[in-house]
């Protein structure tokens, strides 16, 4: 019986890359470097915050990283709601899912203090808990905010499923023995997430609730 969902936030319930790639760009430019299309930033996100400055940096620039890593923060902290708005279907979806007593909760490799304003502002109090990217636990496919997020919301591994849009995502799920669902909307595609090992796809926020009723059946 699945009694909880736990999602992945960007690419997954908003759709953030606009404001990721401007912050990003910003900082690029701050640097003296050229920025880079919106479009390439799908590949840059999914492991935290660190990991996209330093692939928008690429191997030559990394001496600037410090540098180029503290203009971002200082950018998007101010910026992350400039266009970040959740997809198509996601916050019905979240009210259906609350609506028949599923369990939310939200894990992350975004920086906690940017993820802890988002969620709440974007859904209200209808995730239970989230965990973002910090110093004091690794980031995913590492399952150590996974299992907070599972005590915090009172439930095990296998009355949960993970829901989320990248290959990182689907491995942080099986890493914890979970079922998983790989969102096609987000960052990376079908192709990633079938490879990844998903569960299930969804292609359409729907898709989501039919597939956690089908498994309560």
């Amino acid at each position: 019986m699945i009694k909880g969902c736990i999602f992945d936030l960007d690419g997954t319930l908003v759709d953030s890359l606009k404001d990721l790639a401007v912050s990003t760009n910003h900082a690029l430019e701050a640097c003296e470097l050229a920025p880079h299309p919106i479009e390439n930033y799908k590949q840059y996100v999914g492991n935290g915050v660190l990991k996209l400055v330093e692939r928008a940096l690429g191997e030559d620039h990394q001496d600037l990283f410090d540098q180029c890593l503290q203009e971002f923060m200082d950018h998007y902290k101010d910026h992350c709601f400039d266009y970040t708005a959740p997809y198509p279907g996601i916050k019905e979806l979240v009210e259906d899912l609350h609506k028949e007593g599923i369990k939310l909760a939200c894990v992350t490799n975004k920086p906690h203090t940017v993820a802890e304003v988002i969620v709440p502002k974007l859904f209200g109090d209808r995730f239970i808990t989230t965990y973002g990217g910090c110093a004091d636990y690794p980031k995913k496919p590492d399952i150590t905010s996974l299992n907070l997020a599972l005590n915090d919301i009172g439930l095990t591994k296998d009355e949960c499923v993970f829901i989320g849009d990248s290959n990182v995502d689907i491995e942080t799920g099986i890493n914890a023995s979970m079922k998983t669902i790989g969102c096609d909307w987000g960052f990376r595609g079908e192709a990633e997430l079938k490879a990844a090992g998903a569960t299930k796809i969804a292609y359409k926020a729907h898709d989501i609730k039919e597939y956690v009723d089908d498994w309560n059946k």
